[in-house]
């Protein structure tokens, strides 16, 4: 979700969160025979490799140097220091590209990080918790927020199973607040998604 798209909810930027890491990309491979490398960027703002000076690289997070960055198409080519030819570039191939969490850009208001929305309770606009966000399908239409649906007891008082996920999409008629603060998402979905039941009964 890179963009505001008009009559929709606020938009979480695609930049991933680990602890007090940022996500911002992959390394896809070597670009030329000198050591530089192509990134396939996933945030909002490819442009922060111009003047972020360190990069870090895979699961132990090791750092390089930032000699120069430059767009190509749609990824980010870098020059990256110690890197000097293609063989160690393609050595680099598949690595995960991160960065402090504190050098995250700030969003422009109603806008925010896909980690920050990971974890949110969501309740119904009627007082129900309905479930966890649990994750975020990233779609050339609607988004779709994936809802981990809370278990539920039957008329027996028994809880029932696990439920299956449900698909909510990011659109203003179904999402009617989103409280980062409070780590609450409130929504107001079509009847029968999440309780069919319980909606028919109203």
């Amino acid at each position: 979700m890179k963009h505001q798209r008009p009559n929709s909810p606020p938009k979480p930027d695609t930049t991933t969160h680990a602890d007090d890491w940022a996500e911002v990309g992959v390394i896809a491979g070597a670009f030329g025979l000198h050591g530089e490398v192509k990134v396939q960027p996933e945030t909002a703002f490819p442009e922060r490799f111009a003047s972020t000076p360190t990069i870090y690289l895979g699961d132990e997070r090791t750092p390089y140097a930032i000699e120069q960055a430059r767009a190509h198409k749609q990824q980010i080519v870098l020059r990256l220091r110690d890197v000097t030819s293609i063989e160690a570039a393609e050595a680099l191939r598949g690595q995960r590209v991160w960065i402090p969490a504190s050098q995250l850009m700030p969003l422009p208001e109603g806008q925010f990080y896909l980690h920050d929305v990971i974890g949110l309770e969501v309740r119904h606009v009627d007082g129900r918790v309905l479930g966890t966000v649990r994750d975020i399908l990233l779609g050339t239409g609607n988004d779709l927020f994936v809802i981990q649906r809370v278990p539920v007891a039957g008329a027996d008082g028994v809880m029932a199973a696990q439920q299956d996920d449900v698909l909510l999409p990011a659109v203003k008629a179904f999402i009617t607040r989103v409280d980062l603060e409070a780590r609450v998402m409130i929504v107001d979905p079509i009847p029968g998604l999440f309780d069919e039941e319980y909606e028919e009964a109203r």
